[in-house]
């Protein structure tokens, strides 16, 4: 899905190795033990044992088959779709890379952040729509709403946000095309576009609406990146020095998407190469690699940091992962 969506088929094969064998439910093994010889009541008949599956990873015939699948999906689309990048970045100077990289680990902070953010949020508007969280009114009527017909409200609310900010609807990766031709982008319309995004996507996910958090995670990693680059310039126009020469505004909106995509996933290496795929900009890996990694582990401090929260909040909730209090 991964190859053919985004016409990455290296992305794909890592998708697979780095994000679903984490992901693996535990096998569970039915076999019998009595004899049909025996008349003995107390023997047991079955047994179950569960089983943790081998890692993708694990076996060169698993190694194969993803190879495969990923080659031909991404073959099929582009005799479908064409050859295009699913992204257009104009030219672009990193110019001081290994300067910048403190800055580059600085952004994958951030990025870490917003999607540890988005996530808390994206739990936090599933609960809303399964009546779990909210007042006691709020609960009784999201419980009475049937389940077919929630998606239908979290669409009604992603079009009035639509109305507003157009931007933040995907119609394929013409927005974020339009976004990243830009030289300039005024900060305060990306921190904008940012939160509607994420609010957005929050409800589409928390709704049970169709869709995925691949895209959106582009979205909102570039439109992070376009922020942060604009915070550092003002900083350095403000001093009236600069430490050495940053790089445009695309450069960090494409590290910022990795950065988000990464968090999210925990898959740096999957984030990175899709981007690489996605732009085939080889300069722009390192950068890539570095904050990428960053995100991904700040990420995981954040979803943890909320979850504390939330069970302290709500013991209950959390039934035998929260604090006796009695």
């Amino acid at each position: 899905g991964v190859a053919a969506g985004f016409n990455a088929p290296l992305s794909g094969v890592f998708f697979a190795l780095e994000i679903l064998q984490q992901n693996l439910p535990p096998l569970t093994i039915t076999g019998s033990t009595k004899s049909p010889l025996s008349n003995d009541r107390n023997q047991p008949e079955t047994w179950q044992e569960q089983v943790q599956q081998d890692y993708l990873s694990s076996g060169t015939q698993s190694i194969t088959s993803i190879l495969l699948a990923s080659v031909l999906s991404a073959l099929v689309s582009q005799v479908y779709l064409g050859d295009s990048l699913a992204l257009s970045v104009p030219s672009y100077n990193l110019k001081t890379p290994l300067v910048e990289l403190p800055m580059y680990l600085l952004l994958g902070v951030v990025s870490g952040v917003v999607a540890g953010s988005f996530t808390a949020l994206a739990q936090t508007s599933k609960g809303f729509f399964d009546g779990t969280i909210g007042p006691p009114i709020v609960k009784d009527t999201m419980s009475a709403i049937p389940q077919y017909a929630k998606p239908a409200i979290g669409g009604l609310l992603c079009g009035l946000i639509g109305l507003v900010f157009p931007q933040v609807l995907f119609f394929g990766y013409e927005t974020l095309n339009t976004l990243l031709a830009r030289t300039t982008m005024p900060t305060d319309m990306i921190v904008v576009l940012l939160a509607a995004k994420t609010i957005a996507t929050a409800i589409s996910a928390g709704s049970g609406l169709v869709g995925g958090t691949f895209a959106p995670s582009l979205f909102l990693g570039g439109m992070t990146g376009a922020a942060f680059h604009n915070v550092v310039e003002s900083m350095f126009i403000a001093s009236h020095e600069s430490p050495f020469e940053l790089a445009d505004i695309q450069a960090y909106a494409l590290v910022g998407s990795a950065g988000v995509l990464s968090a999210l996933f925990r898959a740096p290496l999957t984030a990175s190469l899709l981007i690489f795929e996605l732009t085939r900009d080889y300069d722009v890996m390192l950068p890539l690699l570095a904050s990428a990694g960053v995100g991904s582990v700040v990420g995981d401090i954040v979803e943890k940091a909320f979850e504390e929260e939330r069970r302290d909040r709500d013991a209950v909730s959390w039934g035998d992962l929260a604090d006796d209090e009695s």
